[in-house]
């Protein structure tokens, strides 16, 4: 976890708001609050597409980067969106990735993998439905484990977040749509 230490104190870092708030400089301007959950909508969106026509054995597999499994991407992707809900309601934001594991060795088919992911869209979907609206007239505050931050840093983390890891799930759709692709042999830390 990214740490920042100001004066000999240790915190834990989510954006880079904290970062600027911590040296005391101006923060980049955000997309309101709602823009950012819509553009989650289309990362999501594009999982989802990305994720359906394949075989459990292919979301089983490690992926180029990081040699983490497309399911493994997949919870660790939508479930900070089954949370952000909640968060929102309460305050407080408690995604822990280390506990992902449990729930995605739940997930043991495709048909599995693809219905989890879907679930969680669907009602991020419907919770932008009912209270899209709110979210740009109101940042609330968010207690995360890696600090208090507003529920936008939030949104704007997710965001980039899950398009991070879309950009692996491309990498692997490309694998196996177009072979021919892996002759190219790019290095694994390409991203």
């Amino acid at each position: 976890m990214p740490s920042l230490s100001v004066d000999g104190v240790v915190e834990p870092v989510l954006h880079v708001s904290q970062l600027a708030a911590a040296l005391g400089v101006p923060s980049r301007p955000m997309l309101s609050s709602t823009h950012l959950a819509r553009d989650t909508l289309v990362v999501l969106d594009a999982w989802l597409t990305g994720i359906r026509p394949l075989a459990v054995e292919v979301l089983l597999e490690a992926t180029p980067a990081r040699g983490r499994s497309l399911r493994n991407l997949t919870v660790n992707v939508f479930h900070p969106f089954e949370l952000l809900p909640t968060a929102w309601d309460t305050g407080v934001f408690q995604w822990d990735p280390d506990e992902d594991a449990a729930l995605e060795q739940t997930l043991t088919t495709a048909e599995r993998v693809v219905g989890y992911a879907a679930g969680i869209r669907s009602t991020w979907g419907a919770f932008l439905d009912r209270r899209g609206a709110e979210l740009s007239r109101s940042d609330s505050a968010i207690v995360s484990p890696r600090g208090d931050v507003t529920f936008s840093v939030v949104l704007d983390v997710q965001r980039w977040h899950s398009a991070f890891h879309l950009r692996q799930l491309d990498a692997v759709l490309d694998t196996h749509l177009l072979p021919e692709l892996v002759e190219l042999a790019l290095p694994d830390d390409v991203f």
